[in-house]
């Protein structure tokens, strides 16, 4: 489990940065998650996200933090399928025109969320 949890670490400090090199990525990012039901999968992703960080916070260096960082995953997926899709697609869209340095600074966000992930485990 730790390996896992170490994976998602390096995958989501990749995408950061990858946003950060590219905020076009993320406006393709977007665009495929505003398609119909896919949005769904983003949530879903964090949710699983959130319960394999809370199952693995026991045998993190710093518990707390896992366990912070866990919720935080696992309440920001159950947020995407209790909210109204078109609002969270209008927040997308909104998200989407932002100005490339906000964009890249919220990448550089991303991926210290990611390196903190894989740091602590």
């Amino acid at each position: 489990m730790l390996i896992l949890v170490k994976l998602i670490g390096a995958i989501i400090a990749a995408f950061g940065l990858a946003i950060f090199a590219s905020p076009v990525f993320s406006r393709k990012v977007f665009d495929f998650f505003k398609e119909g039901k896919r949005l769904y999968y983003a949530g879903a992703i964090r949710a699983a996200v959130g319960i394999a960080i809370l199952f693995s916070a026991s045998r993190s260096q710093v518990p707390v933090a896992a366990i912070s960082l866990g919720l935080m995953f696992l309440v920001s997926g159950i947020v995407v399928f209790v909210a109204d899709v078109e609002k969270m697609k209008s927040f997308i869209v909104s998200f989407s025109e932002m100005p490339q340095l906000v964009v890249r600074l919220l990448g550089m966000v991303a991926a210290t969320f990611g390196v903190l992930i894989f740091s602590i485990f």
